[in-house]
């Protein structure tokens, strides 16, 4: 089964004005992947030279778009409608240019087909190919031996084959056969007849299996795998299907090898033929070979279809990768689903010490195992001149297919080494291209040194810039430990962290109000409003305070310091006397860590009445003159008069929803009703922040799509013990986990201050 994905290029693609593309001749959509291991939705092309592609959402659409061919203005209006987010004409030439033409898919309007394509090279593929069976008759054959999937009749086959392995261990003689074939070393060829009968038979279970899911099975053909001869059979398109069809498809060989066994078994109870009972003992090896799960075997396809990954192999470089200490994690890796991720991970550390061993184990024996080959060749080359003296006709087949089995190996080896060597060569010209060339410049006499004026007099121009010191990981215990004399720098996720900081610390012109909401009660609302105001507060030099704006008596200020006896219900009555911020001080609460300031809500069981749309709009235009940040925590009644004043007032929106199906539709709601109500603006820079209720909770894959389709950014912040018990908050105490997720959501609620302040 070969697969191409669209890979990462990058490359500066020309203007799209007026450009018009088409879709590649011959092209067939095959739908998305079922039951796919990646977190995002892929979809499946083939071209018309039968190579199967496997695309993005925004890919795909792309290619369906281009046709019939219009302007790309019209084509990038199209893709955004579908995908629910903008791509504007150059993003459409980009990715025309640099993803989907390489792949043969898309083309100029005015241009020719393509002549040369990407093609799938994956690691230890088939060599020598040829086709032994066309697909037309494979599929004809495929249809007629479909009922031999029926369910029942499988798990009566599995049966018999433990009955017949039984009989065959209690009644067979399986020295008397190793006897007759000593005796008589034709037979040898018998047997080889029949396992290549019975490797056929092989490869139409594979093709009927992927005819019983509804799939269209390709040619059966034969090649060089690693060293050794083998057949295939083309299934590429059961990757239409779902995990349970594919899983069939690729043991769907191993079925009919257990029907081969059972009628080889029943043939040696009728007749005692050793050749029958070698050949059936023989053919289950094989059957068990296949399950191996280190290389492009049966088993290999069936752990690479239950992980939802196409290609276990194209995931080594980049799980090694991410494995490296201090190094960040490989897109190819992060785009997997936790399980999958596992999975993968758990396979290349398993199979990558066991390959690297075995091709240093066949390095150092090559000479020997060359060697061995040429003598037996010559050895068959005598054996086969005796029987051409005799005129032994089936000693000289023998001798022959013998010699060819010697000889495919060393091929094999031939020709691996040949591909190892072309991908050291071309790795080494990648290399070599992508270092600076050196030029050489006629000398030129250096300019006399410059004076220095007293505007030069700066920390820049005197001092040469720190080298950054990491702080965290085995490179701070180095530099710590060696006196500040070693430093090994910050470590990769060190340095994103600074970056994420320099981002939330933007400055603010004025005033900035973020609005923390939800539909639903209970998600965490005022929790994450606390740890987003702290890490504010704590990570920038300016004033931030956290509104506690929920008219149901909400408890902000009791998690940040001892209960405060005044309210936002006093500050609204003493407006008027409230002139400098030494006065407003007076009636807010703050964290001696933090230093986050919060205002309360009033919890007076006597209150009758909320504050109204009004109150919030005078408190909110006081506390912009002393404060350069407010988070305001609001009630969960989005139809509530005084929220949706908050919403007017508000420059960004940060929306808390619960991991599971009914707090996504809950935020889901929320910004639907956002968005018919003129707060659409407000809908696009929302930051959408998943609050994990237990451990290891994440939100479905679907749901994380359709709020980064709509929002600014989705964050997960994990579970935490530290946040649970709802009582004053410590925020040294969280986990470096938590610490980062809110880092995150508060770089990206800074980053609309910049938007704002270019508006």
């Amino acid at each position: 089964m070969n697969l191409t994905t669209a890979d990462h290029r990058t490359t500066t693609p020309p203007p799209a004005t007026g450009q018009r593309w088409r879709q590649a001749r011959g092209l067939e959509f095959l739908g998305p992947v079922q039951g796919s291991g990646l977190k995002d939705p892929t979809f499946l092309v083939r071209r018309v030279d039968d190579q199967v592609v496997q695309l993005s959402e925004l890919l795909h659409l792309v290619v369906r778009a281009v046709e019939p061919p219009r302007p790309a203005e019209q084509v990038a209006d199209d893709v955004s409608a579908a995908y629910g987010r903008t791509l504007s004409v150059d993003g459409l030439a980009h990715l025309v240019t640099t993803r989907l033409e390489p792949l043969g898919l898309v083309v100029p309007d005015e241009s020719p087909e393509p002549t040369r394509s990407v093609r799938a090279r994956p690691l230890l593929v088939l060599t020598a190919k040829g086709t032994l069976v066309p697909a037309r008759i494979v599929d004809k054959l495929a249809r007629v031996l479909v009922p031999v999937f029926w369910p029942p009749l499988v798990a009566l086959v599995l049966a018999a084959l433990v009955v017949a392995d039984v009989v065959l261990v209690m009644r067979g003689d399986f020295w008397a056969a190793i006897g007759e074939l000593f005796a008589t070393p034709t037979i040898a060829l018998l047997i080889y007849g029949m396992l290549t009968a019975a490797a056929i038979v092989h490869e139409l279970g594979h093709a009927a299996a992927c005819r019983y899911g509804g799939a269209t099975p390709g040619e059966i053909g034969f090649g060089l795998y690693l060293v050794f001869p083998a057949f295939y059979t083309d299934v590429t398109d059961s990757y239409r299907l779902g995990r349970v069809g594919r899983v069939r498809t690729d043991l769907g060989g191993l079925h009919f090898n257990a029907l081969t066994v059972l009628v080889l078994a029943a043939a040696y109870v009728a007749t005692g033929s050793g050749v029958l009972l070698l050949t059936a003992l023989v053919l289950q090896f094989q059957m068990l070979q296949q399950l191996i799960p280190v290389v492009r075997f049966d088993g290999y396809y069936v752990l690479s279809d239950l992980a939802g990954v196409p290609d276990l192999f194209a995931r080594v470089g980049p799980v090694l990768r991410s494995l490296r200490p201090g190094h960040p994690t490989d897109p190819r890796v992060t785009e997997l689903r936790p399980r999958s991720r596992r999975f993968v991970t758990g396979w290349v550390v398993v199979v990558v010490p066991l390959l690297i061993g075995a091709f240093a184990w066949a390095i150092w024996y090559l000479p020997e195992f060359l060697e061995r080959g040429r003598d037996g060749v010559r050895l068959q080359q005598l054996v086969f001149d005796l029987a051409w003296e005799r005129r032994d006709w089936a000693a000289m087949a023998l001798a022959v297919v013998s010699i060819a089995l010697l000889l495919l190996p060393i091929l094999g080896v031939v020709l691996a080494l040949w591909r190892v060597a072309v991908s050291l060569v071309l790795l080494v010209r990648s290399r070599l291209a992508a270092r600076p060339q050196e030029t050489y410049e006629p000398s030129v006499a250096p300019d006399p040194p410059r004076v220095v004026s007293a505007a030069d007099f700066t920390d820049e121009v005197m001092y040469a810039a720190p080298a950054p010191v990491p702080t965290q990981g085995w490179r701070g215990a180095v530099y710590r430990g060696s006196g500040h004399v070693l430093n090994p720098g910050p470590s990769l996720p060190e340095q994103r962290r600074r970056e994420l900081e320099c981002r939330l610390r933007t400055p603010i012109d004025g005033s900035r109000r973020v609005v923390v909401m939800s539909r639903k009660g209970g998600v965490g609302k005022t929790t994450i409003t606390l740890a987003l105001g702290s890490t504010f507060a704590l990570l920038r030099g300016d004033r931030v305070i956290a509104v506690d704006a929920n008219p149901d008596a909400g408890n902000l200020a009791h998690r940040v310091a001892p209960p405060h006896d005044r309210t936002v219900t006093d500050v609204l009555r003493d407006l008027d006397r409230i002139t400098t911020y030494a006065a407003l001080r007076r009636y807010t609460s703050q964290g001696l860590q933090s230093r986050l300031e919060v205002l309360a809500s009033d919890d007076d069981p006597g209150i009758g009445m909320a504050l109204a749309r009004d109150d919030y709009h005078r408190l909110i235009g006081l506390l912009d003159r002393f404060y350069n940040l407010i988070l305001l925590d609001t009630g969960t009644g989005i139809l509530d008069s005084a929220n949706q004043g908050l919403l007017t007032e508000a420059d960004q929106v940060v929306l808390v929803v619960r991991a599971g199906l009914d707090g996504g539709r809950a935020g889901a709601l929320t910004l639907d009703w956002m968005d018919q109500h003129g707060f659409d603006d407000l809908v696009a820079r929302t930051v959408v922040v998943v609050n994990a209720e237990r451990r290891g909770s994440e939100p479905p894959e679907p749901m994380r799509r359709h709020f980064e389709k709509r929002c600014a950014r989705v964050v997960t912040v994990p579970w935490d013990d530290a946040l649970e018990p709802g009582a004053l908050t410590d925020m040294s105490a969280l986990h470096r986990r938590t610490r980062d997720a809110l880092v995150d959501i508060a770089a990206a609620v800074a980053d609309n201050f910049v938007v704002e302040d270019q508006a």
